[in-house]
C-alpha cells in the first residue's frame, strides 16, 4: 500500500515539474502579454479609447406602440382563441409575445393549458403603462382557482399580445420548455 502512494506522490510531482517547465520556456511572453492585458483592461474599465477603436453605444430604446386600451371581451377571445387547438398556430403565433423564437411554442403552450386545465376569463382591463397592461383575470390550474391572478399583454407591432412571461408560466407548469422562454 505504501509503494501505490509513493508512485502516486512521485507522478504527481512530476507532472507538475513538467507544467511549470511548459509554461517557463514562453517567460517573457507571458509577463508582456499580462501587461497588455492589464493596459487594455485598465483602458475599458476608464472609459479610456485607443486611436482607430470606435466605442460601443447604448442600443436604442424603441417606444411601444400607442394602441387603444382592449375590451375584456376581446382579450377573452384572444387569450381562448390562444388555448384552442382548433387555431392554427401561424395565427397563435401572431397573438403571443416572442413566439417567432420557438415555431412550436404556442403547441406548447395548449398541450399545457389542457394538461393542467387551465381556465382563464378576463374580469377587468388596467389602463396601459409604457406599452404593457395587465388583464385582472379568474384563473384556475387544476380546478383550483390563482389567487389575484392577472394577464399581461404587450403592445407590439399593431396589436396586444399576450406576454412571453404569461406564456411561459403556463408552459413550465406542465414542465415543457421552449427556446422562447429561455433568458432573455
Amino acid at each position: 500500500m505504501k509503494h501505490r502512494s509513493i508512485s502516486a506522490v512521485a507522478f504527481a510531482f512530476a507532472a507538475a515539474m513538467t507544467l511549470a517547465a511548459c509554461g517557463a520556456d514562453s517567460g517573457s511572453d507571458t509577463a508582456s502579454s499580462q501587461a497588455a492585458t492589464t493596459s487594455t483592461a485598465s483602458n475599458f474599465e476608464s472609459g479610456k479609447t485607443q486611436e482607430g477603436l470606435i466605442e460601443g453605444e447604448a442600443p436604442p430604446t424603441t417606444t411601444p406602440p400607442n394602441l387603444a386600451t382592449p375590451t375584456a371581451q376581446e382579450l377573452n377571445s384572444r387569450i381562448n382563441r390562444a388555448f384552442d387547438r382548433s387555431v392554427g398556430s401561424q395565427e397563435k403565433t401572431a397573438w403571443v409575445q416572442d413566439a417567432e423564437r420557438d415555431p412550436q411554442l404556442v403547441d406548447k403552450l395548449v398541450d399545457a393549458a389542457e394538461r393542467n386545465k387551465v381556465k382563464v376569463s378576463i374580469t377587468g382591463v388596467r389602463p396601459p403603462e409604457n406599452g404593457k397592461l395587465k388583464a385582472d383575470a379568474d384563473v384556475s390550474i387544476d380546478g383550483k382557482p390563482v389567487q389575484d391572478a392577472f394577464v399581461e399583454f404587450v403592445a407590439e407591432d399593431d396589436q396586444w399580445k399576450v406576454s412571453n412571461q404569461f406564456t411561459c408560466n403556463i408552459v413550465r407548469t406542465a414542465k415543457l420548455d421552449s427556446a422562447a422562454c429561455q433568458a432573455r
